[in-house]
């Protein structure tokens, strides 16, 4: 706005310049042109004025050079509105410049003829004419009181009527000449100018002294007042007497010879500069057309920024709001269209930046929305995985690229099919085409659910077989047209073996409860009958030898089926372990005491990292735990040639606050794709193993809140790891699974 209101001061200002031009130069056309009346009087004024027009007219032509210059510069730099602004300039430049030369022309030409016409023999022939016949009048005058006077004293009967009637009839035949000859005023004189006798009255000037003239002599004395309109013929009349004769001269004829005598002396001052004269108004002329020349071109220099200043302004701002200034606002001046356009520009911009807000606070809470569905995508335990109708991939979190193998930054973009495993692929299209082929439409989602039921595909996975729970949701636009899907899976591996453990559960119970019953009397009865006949054989040799393997069998396999049921029973109740805090090195060294016999055959090797805490814990699950695996590690070790060895170390991780027990051996090993089976019911490697142990060391595990694999050792066969947590007093926390703290 500072910028705009200088910009009309400048305007104000320079306006004001060019009208005081203007005006001067219209004092100078008018007074040049009665210069050839006042002639050189004022020859200096009309000069000064002349100058004043020149510095005036270079004065405007540096302005209006500087501005020519500067829209050249600006058409050169290419600023917004010069080329407009030069187009315009050039319209009015042409449209003042020609009728401005042929007037200009035209006048020139006019004003040469004139000058020339003012200055030719037949005016200057007319003017002496007129002069000389003002000058004959004035003379014939002149002449005519001199006749009259002198005829006067020719008449006797004047000096005789002075010398014998006396003054009374002297005048009264004065006044009859003077009304005979058209006279004013006839006089008799003496010579110091005393009046003897008058007719008629004209006012005089004082009478000079006629003493001089000599008496008798004809020749008459003319005397004219200063103003020229008053005659008077003095005569002698002889004894010291003389006659006057007076007569009043027309006052305009007077006038008009007197005008007429100055005239002809201006004219022949004004001939003598002819040539000078042609010149100046040549200059003034040429000075008047430059000056309406520059005028025109200030007058459309104001009129074009006038135009193109807001279109400039419209320009700068909307080239801003495309590059992203939405706080354009421009200033308006005036009531005109310009003016109403400005201000729908300013409305436009307002409204633009009031939307371009609301759009940034929704964008914002679109990105707030899509970062927190991404935080959970990206958090999210399943699998998820977005293809679009091109069936390329425009998501991948990382579950989904951890559990199918995959780069996810690599994949983005990527055909689904180069993509994802082959195992996985074919079910997958299989059951999607299945979906879109159906006849009937589903019925309307549930928000948050899948649009169809899941599948289960099998696949190799990175270190073991996976089963994945698949899901496929359509995506649609509002017209029904597709847009891909999205497919989410989960691992169920654990859920199923936790079903299945479960499922085995419940049928070892059965079978537990089934075996049990009939167990008890079996045995029962073979140690009586072992009791009763052993006393009362009739061979005692052979019958006790064949009634003795007889009952121990019975008992021996009663017992095996016992063991079983009980292994049965521990599985499927498993008690929930009372967590004290325990030193789990204890219950290690006890389960090492207890296998003390089969161990002094073997190697063993025990780290135990001191720093380990007490920690709660049950020590006689935990117990249990290590004497099973002692022994699974024993029974390995036998089917092996080399000398055998056990490893048994613990670790206390200060960090994440667990601590992690290893039992290592150097035994046969068990299979890569069996180590995660091997801890389901009733799967087992050995040949005479029922399945159970395994299952029932990672139960207790697992209701400890740890964990249980099995990985390769560096003894070359099986490292169980166990990781449990541990707790502090004041800070024990339950741990999924059921457990008792005591």
């Amino acid at each position: 706005m500072n910028v705009l209101s200088e910009k009309k001061k400048n305007r104000w200002v320079w306006s004001l310049l060019l009208l005081v031009v203007i005006v001067i130069t219209m004092i100078t056309a008018q007074g040049l042109r009665g210069s050839a009346s006042v002639a050189g009087e004022y020859s200096l004024f009309f000069l000064l004025l002349l100058y004043l027009n020149l510095f005036l007219a270079l004065v405007l032509g540096v302005l209006v050079f500087r501005k020519v210059f500067r829209l050249w510069q600006d058409r050169y730099q290419h600023r917004a509105g010069s080329k407009l602004r030069m187009r315009m300039v050039l319209m009015f430049v042409l449209l003042s410049l020609l009728p401005t030369l042929v007037i200009a022309i035209l006048s020139l030409n006019f004003l040469n003829r004139g000058v020339d016409s003012w200055f030719s023999d037949r005016i200057s022939l007319a003017l002496e004419s007129s002069l000389d016949v003002a000058r004959a009048y004035y003379h014939e005058n002149q002449r005519t009181v001199r006749h009259d006077a002198e005829a006067i004293v020719r008449n006797r009967r004047v000096t005789s009527a002075l010398s014998l009637g006396g003054a009374e009839a002297t005048v009264s035949l004065l006044e009859v000449e003077r009304q005979a000859r058209g006279l004013d005023e006839i006089a008799i004189l003496r010579a110091d100018g005393t009046r003897l006798a008058r007719a008629g009255e004209l006012p005089f000037d004082p009478i000079p002294d006629l003493t001089a003239m000599n008496e008798g002599s004809s020749k008459a004395l003319m005397i004219i007042n200063d103003a020229g309109d008053r005659v008077r013929a003095f005569v002698p009349l002889g004894e010291g007497l003389f006659i006057s004769a007076g007569h009043w001269i027309d006052r305009q004829v007077l006038g008009r010879m007197e005008n007429i005598e100055s005239t002809f002396t201006h004219y022949k001052k004004l001939r003598a500069t002819h040539g000078l004269l042609k010149a100046n108004h040549t200059v003034t002329l040429v000075l008047i057309t430059l000056l309406l020349l520059l005028a025109a071109i200030w007058s459309g220099f104001g009129i074009a920024n006038s135009l193109t200043d807001p279109i400039t302004d419209l320009v700068i701002g909307t080239r801003k709001v495309a590059q992203g200034d939405l706080s354009v606002n421009l200033p308006i001046s005036g009531d005109d269209e310009l003016a109403t356009l400005m201000t729908a520009f300013n409305a436009m911009t307002r409204k633009l930046s009031e939307n371009h807000e609301e759009l940034q606070n929704t964008n914002a809470l679109l990105e707030e929305r899509r970062r927190f569905m991404a935080a959970i995508v990206h958090n999210i335990s399943s699998g998820v995985i977005s293809v679009d109708q091109h069936n390329d991939v425009t998501l991948i979190n990382p579950t989904a690229a951890k559990l199918l193998a995959i780069d996810p930054v690599a994949a983005l973009g990527q055909k689904l099919g180069e993509v994802i495993p082959e195992a996985f692929l074919q079910p997958l299209q299989t059951f999607l085409q299945e979906q879109k082929d159906r006849s009937i439409p589903p019925p309307p989602p549930i928000p948050g659910e899948p649009t169809h039921p899941g599948i289960q595909i099998l696949i190799a996975g990175v270190n073991k077989p996976m089963t994945l729970l698949t899901r496929i949701t359509l995506l649609e636009d509002h017209q029904g047209e597709s847009r891909g899907f999205i497919t989410t899976f989960d691992d169920i591996t654990d859920v199923l073996v936790a079903q299945r453990t479960s499922a085995w559960s419940e049928v070892a119970r059965r079978i537990a409860h089934e075996i049990k019953n009939p167990l008890t009397p079996i045995q029962l009865w073979a140690q009586r009958i072992r009791r009763k006949y052993m006393k009362n054989v009739e061979h005692p040799d052979m019958d006790l030898r064949i009634l003795d393997e007889g009952t121990n069998s019975i008992i021996q396999q009663v017992e095996e089926l016992r063991i079983l049921v009980n292994e049965f029973s521990t599985f499927s109740r498993l008690p929930r372990p009372k967590l004290n805090e325990n030193d789990i090195h204890a219950s290690i060294k006890e389960a090492l005491i207890l296998h003390a016999e089969a161990l002094a055959t073997m190697e063993v090797r025990t780290v135990f990292d001191e720093k380990l805490p007490k920690f709660p814990h049950d020590p006689g699950q935990i117990k249990q735990v290590v004497t099973n695996l002692i022994a699974n590690a024993i029974a390995a070790t036998r089917e092996n040639s080399a000398p055998s060895v056990l490893a048994i170390s613990t670790r206390f991780l200060e960090n994440s606050q667990r601590m992690v027990l290893e039992i290592a051996d150097n035994g046969i090993g068990i299979p890569t794709q069996d180590r995660d089976r091997v801890f389901e019911p009733y799967f087992t490697t050995k040949k005479k193993g029922t399945g159970l142990g395994l299952a029932i060391v990672k139960k207790i595990i697992e209701d400890h809140g740890g964990s249980i694999r099995l990985k390769d050792s560096v003894l070359n066969g099986v490292l169980v790891e166990i990781k449990l947590p541990l707790f502090h007093s004041g800070q024990g926390q339950r741990q999924d699974g059921p457990q008792e703290i005591s």
